[in-house]
């Protein structure tokens, strides 16, 4: 929207005021046009500059994690015959359109670019955020029923009486670019533990007129340098944001306990190894379960990472974009992924193929999973294998369970010969 200024255009016989009223009124409104004028600029710069600390620090970290991600890629194109999903382009239903294996829209499966995961259609009529709400013509607000609460009680260097600085708690559910919620603690020791708390969040259920919950997103800042330790929920009505309410760890019934792939897929602190499921240097994360009645989140998060600064300690860790959400899904939906045999290869055969699915048991994927392989005979798509194939695809299908869980299709590795 266009600035409203005060100054009003006049049209002047001798080009200059004929009272001294007149010049006074001009005077006065253009002193308040710099006055707004100069707040504003003020506001902008501040905007900024905490858009800039926020890209500055997730750079940081996400070069260390860039690195990262290049020595596993080179590890694993070093191992033959199996191929993943390593790019969203490959999600290919646009080149069966035509065909008997063309997916209709109503069908095809949501692909979240974010999270990188797919799931099953979504309804957006029947979905709904429990903590993000907004006003026709101002946006996004926080409502007056917004409840968090801050434990710093662990050890480690967020700790009472420590130099901290802080931006509010309700920017963790806001979804501006420059709205972040961030605490720094400066030290001038670096402990092992480094800065560790407890983050409540309530669930307005009044506003809503539903406990029903069955997904949660979190965005830890700066991306990939916090940890999360754990995430419960609490089904207590009018919970307090405390340990004196009942609280369960969000993956309840231990799913892929101890499956070291697993991690940073199901929702830690639910394994019977305490800590074992921690999600270190943390990237997006969401979380996918059956509707669950929650009343209430808590997220446990720990900073090892520091800047140094002088001979000062900088910790500094937060949340952005959080979400407690409803989603309502249909029921099936399929999709078609591309596969491209290596450069001065052929795929002959596909032997196996391996969905990596999180959030449901294993003895329920045949349930959630089913698939097949259509191949291009000279042009024609067909089920039956030409044999030396440059690509294959694999179409999906993804069925809801019994308890309502969405399957949740993080990867699908193929092997071949």
């Amino acid at each position: 929207m266009a600035d409203v200024l005060k100054t009003k255009k006049r049209d002047y016989k001798y080009n200059g005021p004929v009272s001294s009223s007149d010049y006074n009124s001009r005077i006065e409104e253009n002193y308040q046009d710099l006055v707004y004028l100069y707040n504003k600029a003020n506001i902008l710069d501040a905007r900024l500059a905490s858009a800039f600390e926020r890209v500055l620090k997730d750079h940081i970290f996400l070069a260390s994690a860039i690195q990262d991600l290049l020595d596993r890629v080179s590890s694993l194109e070093s191992a033959s015959s199996q191929l993943s999903i390593y790019s969203f382009s490959q999600i290919d239903y646009g080149s069966l359109v035509g065909s008997s294996y063309a997916v209709a829209g109503t069908e095809l499966l949501s692909f979240d670019p974010i999270y990188n995961v797919i799931t099953l259609p979504k309804v957006s009529s029947g979905s709904f955020s429990k903590l993000k709400f907004g006003e026709s013509g101002i946006g996004q607000i926080v409502p007056d029923y917004f409840k968090a609460r801050i434990d710093n009680s662990y050890s480690g260097v967020d700790t009472a009486g420590a130099i901290i600085d802080s931006t509010p708690i309700y920017n963790c559910i806001l979804d501006s670019a420059d709205k972040v919620w961030k605490r720094s603690i400066v030290s001038s020791t670096n402990p092992t533990t480094g800065a560790q708390l407890m983050l409540y969040v309530k669930i307005p259920s009044d506003s809503i007129g539903t406990l029903k919950t069955n997904v949660i997103k979190i965005n830890p800042f700066p991306c990939f340098s916090s940890d999360i330790y754990s995430i419960e929920y609490t089904s207590d009505s009018n919970p307090n944001l405390t340990t004196a309410d009942t609280w369960i760890p969000l993956n309840k019934n231990s799913y892929y306990d101890g499956v070291s792939s697993a991690i940073g897929k199901v929702a830690p602190g639910g394994w019977s190894s305490i800590g074992s499921d921690s999600i270190l240097n943390s990237g997006a994360l969401c979380f996918q379960f059956p509707e669950t009645d929650v009343t209430a989140i808590r997220i446990k998060m720990n900073q090892r990472n520091y800047l140094l600064e002088g001979s000062q300690y900088v910790y500094t860790y937060g949340l952005s974009d959080l979400d407690v959400r409803y989603e309502k899904y249909l029921p099936t939906g399929r999709t078609i992924i591309k596969y491209s045999a290596p450069a001065g290869q052929t795929i002959e055969e596909v032997t196996n193929v391996a969905p990596i699915i999180y959030n449901v048991p294993e003895s329920q994927l045949d349930e959630a999973f089913s698939y097949r392989i259509i191949y291009d005979d000279n042009g024609v798509y067909s089920l039956s294998n030409p044999g030396s194939n440059n690509h294959v695809w694999i179409e999906v299908t993804l069925n809801q369970l019994a308890d309502k869980t969405a399957p949740v299709l993080s990867d699908l590795i193929i092997e071949y010969i």
